[in-house]
């Protein structure tokens, strides 16, 4: 797209430039030739008048005397005594298909030049017709347009390079513009467009660019701290609610009733933990300051504990999981970042537990990767579409059912937390199943 939009004004720009100078080029030669064609007609004309005049000044009526024409010409001699009109003399040829002109002049018929000239002196009536041959002046006059045209032609092809590679050197500022505004994103508004001081147009385009730039850095500067500020905030209130439910779940004498009530408040505060944790990684992703810690973690026990800690949400659904660990692997420790793996296994299993018809099972096979030293998590679950678009899944804020709650992170983040430590997500949905694939780094 970026090439198609620069060469497009190119183009546009060559097209314009061509045509302005391809109509204004033959309207100008159009001109040129005709005067030309005029000054050559006009000139071979009274050369002819001139050698018809001096061959008429030889002819004498009485006696009859007549001069011998030259090569390619051909006369008719009259004589006009007393309005009579007799031929005295014809050439052999052509001329006698050619009617005596009316007046004197030259005219063209049969691709032959006819002149006609008349003498005055009363003793001597005499009228000349003086025939020539055409087809040199003709072919004169073709080579003359071909000639203009054909200079036409090998003028506009030249304007229009000269007008393209113009183009190209008046847009490669432009160029660097786009080039340079491609790689910038929510991480890198801080670094702006060079300005090239040329004081023209370019110019002020780039540093209104960088304005610009600014100001959607600064907006979302603060939008990030606040983001920030309040998920701090909301950390320790938290954390002491968690303390006091934690505490009056292990006091003895406790109402069963209040008991309950207390356990499910307690779930609902892991939740917001949780949540508040993914809000604090999504503002160091957007601020560029995420870090991945690592450390030994043990994939097995974390994928048992995850769906342990997920059971609410299973026995919400009435759904089964069916964990599976392959055999063939010896060892399921890897070093990673143990939040981040935590809370990508969470979202990935949440994920598979929403959007899966109620009365199923989850299925969870942890792997070898063949291709590379990775461990797979695989988690597998039905659904009620045969097959599910996975192009947006992973876009930020995007559902593919918009009933489920949620804000669409999830996956999201999953696939943000697993790149920052070389792991990858896959989605895969066919046959209604979707399974979404960990790649988890040894």
């Amino acid at each position: 797209m970026k090439l198609t939009f620069i060469s497009g004004i190119k183009l546009k720009i060559t097209v314009a430039f061509s045509l302005v100078f391809v109509s204004l080029s033959l309207v100008f030669n159009l001109y040129c030739y005709q005067r030309i064609k005029s000054l050559l007609i006009n000139d071979n004309n009274k050369y002819l008048l001139d050698r018809a005049e001096r061959y008429l000044s030889k002819i004498d009526v009485s006696p009859v005397i007549i001069p011998l024409p030259g090569n390619n010409t051909m006369i008719r001699v009259l004589n006009h005594s007393r309005n009579n009109h007799h031929i005295l003399f014809e050439s052999p040829g052509i001329i006698r298909k050619i009617p005596t002109p009316v007046k004197t002049g030259v005219t063209d018929t049969l691709n032959q030049r006819v002149t006609f000239v008349t003498n005055v002196i009363e003793d001597n009536p005499a009228e000349l017709v003086l025939v020539t041959d055409g087809t040199q002046l003709n072919k004169s006059l073709d080579y003359l347009l071909i000639l203009l045209i054909s200079c036409s032609l090998a003028s506009v092809v030249i304007a229009a390079l000269v007008s393209y590679i113009l183009a190209y050197s008046l847009l490669r500022p432009v160029q660097k513009i786009i080039n340079a505004s491609n790689v910038i994103n929510t991480n890198q508004l801080k670094e702006l467009i060079p300005v090239e001081e040329t004081g023209d147009e370019l110019q002020e385009l780039t540093e209104t660019i960088n304005r610009m730039l600014i100001r959607i850095e600064s907006s979302l500067q603060q939008q990030q701290n606040f983001f920030a500020s309040a998920s701090h905030e909301l950390k320790t209130p938290l954390a002491i609610m968690k303390a006091e439910l934690e505490l009056g779940l292990i006091k003895k004498g406790v109402d069963p009733e209040l008991k309950a009530l207390l356990s499910s408040q307690l779930d609902e505060i892991n939740r917001l933990q949780m949540v508040v944790q993914e809000f604090l990684m999504i503002s160091e992703l957007k601020n560029g300051s995420l870090k991945a810690y690592k450390e030994p973690v043990d994939i097995a026990a974390f994928v048992v504990k995850a769906f342990h800690h997920l059971q609410p949400l299973l026995a919400a659904k009435n759904l089964k999981p069916e964990i599976t660990f392959n055999k063939n692997v010896s060892d399921f420790t890897i070093s990673a970042d143990k939040d981040k793996i935590w809370i990508t296994l969470l979202n990935v299993i949440e994920n598979a537990i929403k959007y899966s018809p109620d009365a199923g099972s989850i299925s969870c096979l942890v792997e070898e990767c063949p291709h590379k030293p990775a461990l797979v998590i695989c988690v597998t679950n039905a659904t009620t579409h045969e097959k599910i678009n996975t192009d947006f899944l992973q876009n930020a804020f995007y559902r593919a059912d918009a009933i489920q709650s949620g804000n669409g992170m999830g996956l999201w983040l999953s696939n943000q937390l697993l790149s920052a430590q070389g792991g990858e997500l896959q989605l895969v949905s066919a046959d209604y199943t979707f399974t979404a694939k960990l790649i988890l780094l040894i």
